[in-house]
């Protein structure tokens, strides 16, 4: 449904969503406020009704309150390599966002396709042993009975049929909580107050230009951190032709002007995007039409045909923990290291 919604703008977040709205965005957000009172009723009812369940292994959730393009993919896989340092084997547990399998099932990368598991649990199942599941408890047992010592919750924040020992929750600075009303006037999953008062650490990445430490107000430990593009240099005084359909495909393109290439053209796609082969084959012809390089993210990646995916350059988002330190003590703090 949301997928379908984000579809309808054409982008992976409307442009109401942000703090600043121009006359038209205040008048399509207020049409649309009873649409999110109802979506915060029907959050609330889901919260009191579910039954949490343990599965006998320690679980990290690593999620956010807004929808999507906060970093939370790289936090996952950055966390992942983390524990393998301590010898602590880790499984993570996906939802497979717009894949047809339900699970639960262990991601087989030569195998599977985005249309089986999603983009991310793909990008994920290159790192670690990753389970697809609709049911994140179902796919959490499959994980213990396969040997995992911590299971790795992705994007389980809003989940309540599975405990959390310890809840990490992913922001981007430069977008911030947005206009901070709920789906769909606004990106929030659940209010800002809730989702900081369940969880125990804030990553925060970038510049914090919307004041999120103020808005917390210190209740809770903020973790700052840092995304920037790897393997770029091949691409320096070369033509580019830039694409991609990811929760912030402004930041992607953003990333490319900070790394001062030479971009002739950026394509932006919805989020989770399912590229045809026509489409990615005149993006092909445009950029060798212009004798440029066709460029794009390794979750699109996930979502191209393999024939086509020589002839594109993907670029890989690299994560950096200020104050590594930090998550490390709260690990051994909750005895998980």
């Amino acid at each position: 449904m949301l997928q379908k919604f984000l579809i309808l703008f054409k982008l992976g977040y409307p442009s109401f969503w942000r703090k600043k709205n121009n006359l038209i965005e205040k008048i399509i957000i207020l049409f649309l406020l009873p649409f999110s009172l109802l979506y915060f009723l029907i959050s609330k009812i889901i919260i009191k009704i579910k039954k949490t369940n343990k599965v006998g292994i320690p679980v990290i959730c690593v999620g956010n309150i807004n929808t999507g393009g906060s970093g939370k993919t790289p936090l996952v896989i950055y966390l992942t390599n983390l524990l393998k340092k301590k010898k602590v084997n880790a499984h993570i547990v996906s939802r497979g966002y717009l894949g047809k399998l339900h699970g639960p099932i262990q991601v087989d990368i030569k195998k599977h396709s985005s249309k089986d598991v999603g983009d991310e649990a793909l990008l994920l199942a290159k790192e670690t042993t990753t389970w697809v599941s609709k049911n994140k408890f179902e796919g959490a047992l499959m994980a213990v009975l396969h040997g995992a010592d911590i299971i790795i919750l992705d994007d389980g924040l809003q989940n309540y049929s599975l405990h959390q020992d310890l809840k990490i929750i992913v922001v981007d600075g430069e977008f911030g909580f947005g206009n901070e009303l709920p789906l769909p006037a606004g990106p929030l999953r659940e209010s800002i107050s809730s989702g900081i008062k369940k969880s125990d650490i804030l990553i925060l990445f970038n510049k914090d230009k919307n004041n999120i430490e103020k808005i917390i107000k210190n209740k809770i430990t903020i973790i700052h951190g840092t995304s920037k593009i790897k393997n770029f240099s091949n691409l320096k005084n070369k033509k580019i032709i830039g694409f991609s359909g990811i929760g912030r495909s402004d930041k992607f393109y953003s990333a490319l002007k900070e790394k001062k290439l030479n971009i002739l053209k950026f394509y932006s796609y919805p989020d989770h995007y399912s590229y045809n082969k026509k489409k990615i084959n005149s993006l092909i012809n445009y950029a060798k039409k212009n004798n440029a390089v066709l460029v794009s993210t390794l979750k699109d990646k996930q979502r191209i045909n393999f024939d086509q995916r020589k002839k594109i350059f993907f670029l890989d988002l690299e994560i950096e923990i200020k104050k590594e330190k930090s998550i490390i003590d709260f690990l051994k703090k909750k005895k998980f290291v």
